[in-house]
């Protein structure tokens, strides 16, 4: 049996209860560039600081979190 497939970034601002516009909010971004990022048309590109507020916020693992931003990285 192969390896669960990791979180999507929707998938942990969902466990969180935020919505796009409240994570945009967070990082001072667009809900249209969080939407961009959970599409998958867009690759975050964080601070370090956005970082942790994205780990706070999701009450997440850095691991989780970079593999939610880097699904091409993450094995089947």
């Amino acid at each position: 049996m192969g390896k669960p497939q990791p979180p999507s970034l929707a998938d942990l601002r969902k466990r969180a209860s935020l919505t796009q516009r409240q994570v945009a909010d967070l990082l001072n971004v667009t809900v249209t560039t969080v939407s961009a990022w959970e599409r998958g048309t867009q690759v975050p590109r964080l601070t370090f600081a956005q970082i942790e507020i994205l780990l706070d916020a999701f009450g997440c693992t850095i691991q989780d979190l970079v593999a939610a931003t880097n699904p091409q990285d993450a094995e089947p």
